[in-house]
């Protein structure tokens, strides 16, 4: 979780999966890292957090030769996402603006 309020392109970055590089990999004993951006995800509600995650989760991804890499989106999201939760599964009601977890 990152207290930080991020945009690029003036969209808001929900959350992001970065690969752990090597050397760090000796203080963060794992190959994957999903950062939630707080500010971004604290008017969401559980389920979307749980869609949010699971896309995270769709861009870790294997070459054929067995190397972990970041995945990129098929589309600007994930098909599997957009067909089981539609194009605005991550729209929240303007009265959950003020609204925490």
């Amino acid at each position: 979780m990152s207290s930080k309020d991020k945009k690029k392109d003036d969209r808001i970055i929900f959350a992001e999966c970065h690969m752990v590089k090597p050397l760090w990999q000796a203080f963060i004993p794992y190959d994957f890292v999903i950062v939630f951006y707080e500010p971004n995800v604290m008017m969401m509600d559980p389920d979307q957090r749980e869609i949010l995650m699971y896309h995270e989760l769709l861009h870790i991804g294997m070459e054929d030769s067995g190397h972990l890499k970041i995945r990129p989106h098929d589309i600007e999201d994930f098909r599997v996402i957009l067909d089981e939760y539609g194009m605005d599964w991550n729209a929240v009601e303007e009265g959950d603006m003020n609204n925490g977890p």
